[in-house]
């Protein structure tokens, strides 16, 4: 449930502007921001609803830089690898990551988050902390995400929830289901729209060990 939460509002950041002279300020005024859009989408719509997904979309493809962390998640796999095998995974992994965490905003309780701090580690690179807690303030998590300046802005690369970072997390699983059939790049393609086409039905999502 915990992650679920996380990554339901990992997808849904409002645009900001990442000022230089107060890139922590800014950086927990975004996050701040995505908690309040991700509880109104929520508030606002119903799984059902085909606005939500529309919304949602949106969402993704202005905020999240889907084509760097598809390219983080596939680590050395990457290199060499056919230039348009590698697109052709960038696109797939964009609807993948869409469909999977469209599907956990309807698993969202009415936990909050509580923004506490935001640490530079360079103008460009923020990482704001925080704690999911529950409807009664109770301290469930402690979580932080990884805000970086891009050309289009502010953006969320990478989110952790109990010390452990999900894009990274994301790359070792990728990494493992590579291992296993050869590095083939096609049969993850294929894994993952596989898994889009059943999250959009609203099965139960498999993992990648069992691909």
């Amino acid at each position: 449930m915990i992650k679920s939460i996380l990554t339901a509002v990992l997808f849904v950041m409002t645009s900001a502007t990442m000022a230089a002279a107060d890139p922590e300020g800014t950086a927990k005024t975004f996050i701040t921001d995505g908690v309040d859009q991700a509880i109104t989408i929520l508030q606002e719509t119903k799984p059902e609803d085909p606005a939500r997904a529309a919304r949602f979309r949106d969402f993704v493809s202005q905020i999240i830089d889907t084509r760097s962390v598809a390219q983080f998640t596939l680590g050395h796999y990457r290199k060499g690898a056919d230039p348009q095998l590698v697109r052709a995974f960038e696109q797939q992994f964009k609807e993948y990551a869409t469909a999977s965490y469209e599907s956990r905003l309807g698993l969202y309780g009415g936990q909050t988050i509580n923004i506490t701090d935001a640490v530079a580690r360079k103008d460009t690179d923020v990482l704001v902390k925080g704690t999911i807690n529950a409807k009664d303030g109770k301290h469930l998590a402690d979580v932080a995400f990884r805000v970086l300046t891009t050309k289009r802005g502010p953006q969320l690369f990478d989110a952790q929830v109990q010390g452990i970072w999900l894009a990274v997390e994301q790359r070792a699983q990728f990494g493992n289901y590579l291992g296993q059939h050869d590095g083939d790049i096609q049969q993850l393609i294929n894994f993952l729209a596989d898994e889009t086409a059943r999250l959009r039905s609203g099965d139960a999502e498999a993992t990648l060990a069992e691909g």
